[in-house]
């Protein structure tokens, strides 16, 4: 009979377990001393499985994960069975994980969560480079060690290779606040579905909690498949628009509009954290403010057209100003940007800047997605009222559903 982990076992004549750390849904972790090397290291014990086909791909897709020698993944050092009895021998790291700061300090300081943010993705980037995905990207999974984060429990990691996960055949296991939609929808999990998980760490740091809360956790995952979150810059006033948009764009519904890849968001993050303007390729699109005096007779609807012009072009901008008839009222005065040449409409002497030129839109959802964080934007440096802001997103709604339908089949010549 298998002896149970517990205190003073010895695994594979070596690691002897001293204290238990955790425990999840796969196993146990445990302070325990390495006998030959005379330190101390953290043993994951996996308390489900134990056939010997369970083993042995545990041990095969352990050996794949202690091939990442990467400063934000723990370190892996061995791995075996011992009396049926499969473990993983990791770095002991001194904590605490970002799941305890989050409940102790948070909402952090934006510089603090995009540097935690941004070794998490650093971290994820290696795996990926490797063919892992973790699909489990949560605070609890993240722990720091000194000034280090450092991304743990491979557990339900996938190779890009393999069709089964780690420890467990056939079912896919995540915690619901962090779960992909398409995870939550139980379809296949890859890089950008950990991008979406790492969005939701990002959103817990700074807004204290994850972007979607409920009693009960399937009305947590149900919300993750149907409802937009609050964007971050709608939850306290010192978030820059450039943060505000990387966010939107990692928590979107598709992973089509997701950041292509970790290393894009760690790079985003950096420029970020630097204070600079972001890479061409997450530029955000912005509305710059007008002047206090003209507030209150401002053309709402001509916001909303600056942004679009921007966001999708001509086409896109016809469908919203449908029913538009106050945009044409006069005396009113708009300014937008989009990283090019600012335009000023007439009575309007605000001089002009030179910035980056504007990035390619991938799919229109990123650009209905970097729409709204524009109007929220908007509201929330006063330009637009709750009124104005709701009676867009219903127009944005609309077109939503107007870039689901299929297009009519062309009439032959």
């Amino acid at each position: 009979m298998t002896e149970a982990p517990g205190p003073g076992r010895t695994l594979a004549g070596r690691y002897r377990l001293i204290e238990r750390l955790g425990r999840g849904g796969f196993g146990e972790v445990w302070r325990a001393e390495d006998s030959t090397l005379q330190r101390d290291v953290a043993v994951k014990v996996l308390t489900v499985g134990g056939e010997s086909a369970e083993v042995e791909r545990f041990t095969r897709e352990a050996h794949a994960l202690a091939q990442l020698a990467h400063p934000n993944v723990v370190a892996v050092y061995d791995s075996g069975s011992d009396d049926g009895t499969a473990f993983v021998v990791m770095q002991l790291l001194s904590g605490p994980n970002l799941a305890t700061l989050i409940a102790e300090d948070a909402p952090l300081p934006v510089a603090m969560a995009v540097d935690l943010t941004r070794q998490a993705a650093a971290g994820l980037a290696a795996a990926h480079a490797t063919g892992i995905v973790h699909r489990d990207v949560t605070p609890a999974n993240l722990i720091l060690d000194g000034d280090t984060l450092k991304l743990v429990d491979f557990g339900v990691a996938r190779l890009a290779t393999s069709s089964t996960a780690l420890t467990m055949t056939g079912t896919v296991f995540a915690t619901p606040s962090y779960v992909s939609p398409e995870q939550a929808e139980g379809r296949p999990a890859d890089a950008r579905s950990d991008i979406y998980s790492l969005g939701c760490v990002l959103y817990a740091l700074l807004a204290g909690e994850p972007p979607f809360t409920a009693e009960h956790p399937i009305g947590v995952v149900q919300q993750h498949i149907t409802q937009e979150p609050v964007p971050i810059g709608a939850r306290r006033g010192d978030i820059p628009v450039a943060l505000d948009a990387l966010l939107a764009s990692m928590l979107a519904k598709d992973p089509n509009a997701r950041p292509a890849s970790a290393e894009e968001v760690e790079r985003a993050l950096t420029y970020v954290a630097a204070g600079t303007e972001p890479a061409p390729d997450m530029a955000p699109t912005r509305v710059l403010p007008v002047a206090v005096a003209e507030r209150r007779g401002f053309n709402r609807i001509a916001v909303v057209v600056a942004v679009v012009l921007i966001a999708l072009g001509g086409a896109l901008t016809a469908f919203l100003l449908a029913g538009g008839s106050d945009a044409s009222k006069p005396n009113r005065t708009t300014r937008s940007t989009t990283h090019t040449q600012p335009t000023t409409t007439a009575n309007t002497t605000a001089p002009t800047t030179t910035t980056p030129p504007p990035p390619p839109i991938q799919t229109p959802q990123q650009a209905i997605a970097a729409t709204r964080a524009a109007i929220l934007h908007a509201q929330n440096t006063g330009q637009l009222d709750a009124s104005a802001t709701k009676d867009l997103d219903h127009r944005l709604d609309d077109v939503v559903k107007a870039l689901q339908k299929k297009p009519a089949p062309c009439p032959s010549a």
